[in-house]
């Protein structure tokens, strides 16, 4: 009988190509009935013998490991982390390979654990979405030679082979700038998680340039919100006497720049006519809130079509010895954020 290909045994099965890949791989995201149905058929047209030989050569999985930073909380509590893993996963489907979430020891039980599946060899490579790697990890990495990336929310001064990154730096320099060359000389900053590394590769290149143009950031006009809007609200709040005329606020990203927005419209505060307001990231409800919010635009669409070029590279073998991006941002100047008008 003549060997078919996977377009055929994909339609004689009533499945699309990418999951004919994902049966033959054992993909935990396919249902045990649609891998046995897909496996007979590809065993009574001989495409299982030709698929293993193939695995057996390349010792591949079809799996992808995706890796989220260490505060994620949930797909609904973090917009840019979700959307970036489900938008690198729509496209590396389409190449018949998965993407999968991996989380840590302990925190959402063994499945899929870090450690267990690197020790398993359940995945070709992974992706990591946080600042860097414990050494046991990094070490069970290497000793497994399994290649990995890391990307978005990582510490652009590592010196790793593989990373693609927006400059965290670049982002809260170009907010002093901006502040800045505006006139303002009153400043109040909204952090993320203090001990991140993003967070404060921002905050001191913020502070940095508004030293550079005589001025300080005083560490009382420092507000800890963890990225969160409703955390930002209550610290606006809560301190809504550093709002004052002429002040400008940097919030480290969108969602506590919303935060802030919300609480100082309840406030009577007017933005910009009384505080400037600047986030970061460049989500799309930025721009849907009155007035428009101003942001630093993170090139998003290139960290996920770099990243899966990565991964298709990967699954190539042809992986270079040296991928290394970090990105620069662009200051998107909406209606929050306008220079300063001389009394």
């Amino acid at each position: 009988m003549k060997t078919i290909t996977s377009v055929e045994l994909a339609k004689l099965a009533g499945v699309s190509q990418s999951t004919v890949s994902r049966c033959l791989n054992d993909s935990p995201l396919v249902s045990e009935e649609t891998k046995a149905r897909v496996k007979k058929l590809a065993e009574e047209y001989s495409f299982q013998f030709n698929t293993n030989a193939r695995g057996l050569k390349t010792n591949r999985t079809g799996v992808i490991g995706y890796v989220f930073s260490e505060d994620f909380t949930g797909f609904a509590n973090h917009y840019i982390q979700s959307d970036i893993y489900y938008r690198i996963r729509m496209q590396l489907v389409k190449e018949g390979l998965d993407l999968v979430p991996v989380f840590d020891e302990g925190k959402y039980g063994e499945f899929f654990s870090i450690e267990k599946s690197i020790s398993n060899r359940r995945f070709d490579a992974l992706i990591f979405n946080r600042p860097q790697v414990d050494e046991r990890v990094k070490s069970l990495l290497y000793e497994t030679k399994i290649p990995f990336i890391y990307i978005y929310d990582t510490n652009e001064s590592l010196d790793e082979s593989y990373m693609i990154a927006p400059s965290h730096s670049q982002i809260g320099g170009l907010v002093g700038k901006a502040f800045c060359e505006a006139g303002y000389t009153r400043f109040v900053e909204i952090i993320g998680p203090q001990d991140r590394i993003d967070v404060i590769h921002k905050h001191e290149a913020f502070a940095r340039v508004l030293h550079q143009h005589g001025h300080k950031l005083s560490d009382t006009h420092i507000l800890h919100a963890d990225y969160n809007l409703k955390q930002a609200t209550q610290q606006v709040l809560e301190h809504i006497e550093l709002f004052q005329p002429g002040t400008a606020c940097f919030a480290q990203n969108d969602m506590m720049a919303l935060g802030a927005l919300e609480a100082l419209r309840g406030q009577g505060i007017q933005v910009p006519d009384d505080v400037a307001l600047i986030g970061s990231d460049n989500i799309p409800i930025g721009s849907w809130f009155t007035p428009h919010l101003t942001t630093v635009a993170v090139d998003y669409d290139k960290i996920i079509n770099l990243t899966v070029e990565w991964v298709m590279a990967m699954a190539s073998n042809k992986l270079p010895d040296t991928y290394r991006y970090i990105l620069d941002s662009k200051l998107i100047i909406r209606d929050t954020f306008c220079p300063r008008t001389e009394e």
